[in-house]
């Protein structure tokens, strides 16, 4: 008798599937795995809530990769998520779940040229993972029959963000056009009672899983730390000396106090950067990707980065404000202690009313958080002010045909600088922006004249001031295009 399969080779995955996943270092289904792969194998229509960090986008990911026709090249699946950073992480994450180049995912998000947008979707990608907006803009311009008429698989991911934004009009039009025996699956990190209600209404049968999040935050130690009013940033200073917090990710409220913690880190010698929704899509890839290979220490965020944003070791959550929604603090203490690692969250409160959110908050997990006293730090930025991190602008870009490698080398080698102390490179049109210590504009003035791939070069501060501007400018744009 044959010994009884066990982890994912008990399921019916396709074996290029099966092949691809010890690579990735999953060994065993977690929870939400094994209650969503046999129920979305067998075709049923789901709504998963789980917490963040616990193997969603596996959970509907590996069946759904098993159940296309692989040697049919059409369009079988669409998914849809809130924002391009998820969609970026769904996407990869699809294509490492299968060993070979056979799958095709493709993006359909905003940022590009809508006609870039209608030739992903004439390639015909396998799975289509696409934003709401950019979907939309694509649908008022053609009816992309050929499009609907092969999508077997419609999965929403984050799906209370989307339902919230009034997404409902959009999914009904979406129901019109794909067939009706269609499978469906919403997955989030909190569905709302009115959000299923709302779903059931329009989806019959179909099946809720609940996870608790009390279990699967329980690899979390929670911190509660009261804090003077207007003194954050000192208290943040202690908080990372103290526990010795090597990465982390730093929530704010407002764009105008996540420039001032970015700023007062990097006036004490630290790779902090800063990270928010109106900023430039290239900036805040290039920002994400060098958090995620470890490159930047202190990413202070809006909660934009709560969702779509996925640390394999990130060791601490600092709240720099408490946000009221339950749903919005669930998302950002879920950054940290994934796929069953241990992780810690700090929460800085400085009012009653910050107080009550976050007690509040811990009575639903069921989980209450520890009281961490610390003084705020008395001491001046410690760093010489030559060490401190800013941006330099480059006045050239990819008009010059300027690349990230072309800057490195010639920072490298003309001012000396070892590739490490580089940090986040952004390649404009017209110029570039880096970061980097702020002695290396000494160094380059002793090395003029200055020259990248043989054109001459002028290099400055980029200073705060431009940088709002620059990013009330993408601001206005947004607006524009809506």
């Amino acid at each position: 008798m044959p010994a009884p399969k066990k982890g994912f080779q008990k399921y019916d995955l396709h074996d290029r599937v099966l092949s691809a996943l010890p690579t990735l270092g999953y060994k065993r289904p977690t929870e939400v795995q094994e209650r969503v792969l046999t129920q979305f194998l067998q075709g049923y229509n789901l709504i998963v809530e789980a917490p963040t960090g616990t193997g969603k986008t596996a959970a509907y990911g590996l069946p759904l990769i098993s159940k296309i026709d692989l040697y049919k090249r059409k369009t079988q699946a669409l998914i849809l998520v809130p924002s391009r950073e998820l969609a970026f992480q769904v996407s990869a994450a699809l294509e490492s779940f299968f060993d070979g180049d056979m799958l095709k995912v493709a993006l359909l998000i905003g940022g590009v040229p809508v006609q870039e947008s209608f030739q992903t979707i004439k390639k015909e990608p396998h799975i289509l993972v696409a934003v709401p907006g950019r979907l939309r803009d694509v649908m008022a311009h053609y009816q992309w029959d050929y499009l609907w008429r092969d999508i077997k698989f419609l999965i929403i991911d984050e799906g209370d963000k989307l339902l919230e934004t009034g997404f409902q009009r959009d999914f009904d039009l979406l129901r019109m056009h794909i067939r009706s025996t269609a499978q469906y699956g919403f997955f989030s990190a909190t569905i709302s009672r009115d959000s299923e209600e709302l779903i059931k209404e329009r989806i019959s049968p179909i099946k809720t899983i609940r996870l608790s999040p009390q279990q699967m935050l329980r690899n979390i130690n929670f911190y509660l730390t009261m804090v003077e009013e207007g003194k954050r940033e000192p208290y943040l200073s202690s908080l990372i000396n103290i526990k010795e917090i090597p990465q982390a990710l730093i929530f704010c409220g407002k764009r105008e106090e996540i420039y001032a913690v970015t700023g007062y880190l990097r006036n004490q010698g630290l790779k902090a950067e800063s990270y928010f929704g109106s900023m430039d899509q290239v900036e805040r890839k290039n920002i994400l990707s060098r958090f995620q290979q470890g490159h930047i220490d202190y990413l202070v965020a809006s909660d934009l980065a709560a969702r779509g944003l996925d640390i394999a070791d990130l060791p601490a959550v600092i709240n720099l404000s408490i946000p009221e929604e339950f749903d919005y603090y669930l998302h950002r203490v879920g950054r940290t202690g994934r796929a069953g690692k241990s992780g810690e969250v700090y929460n800085l409160v400085s009012s009653e009313m910050e107080q009550y959110f976050l007690l509040n908050h811990h009575e639903l997990i069921s989980i209450r958080p520890t009281v961490l006293e610390i003084q705020a730090s008395t001491e001046a930025p410690t760093a010489n002010s030559n060490d401190k991190w800013i941006k330099f602008h480059f006045s050239r870009g990819k008009r010059d045909k300027i690349r990230k490698g072309d800057i490195v080398g010639f920072l490298t080698q003309q001012a000396n600088l070892p590739a490490d102390q580089i940090g986040t490179i952004t390649v404009y049109e017209q110029y570039s922006v880096v970061d980097m210590p702020s002695f290396v504009l000494k160094r380059l003035e002793k090395a003029e004249p200055l020259k990248i791939k043989g054109k001459s070069v002028k290099i400055r501060k980029f200073l705060q001031a431009e940088q709002e501007r620059k990013a009330r400018s993408n601001q206005r744009l947004k607006k524009d295009r809506k």
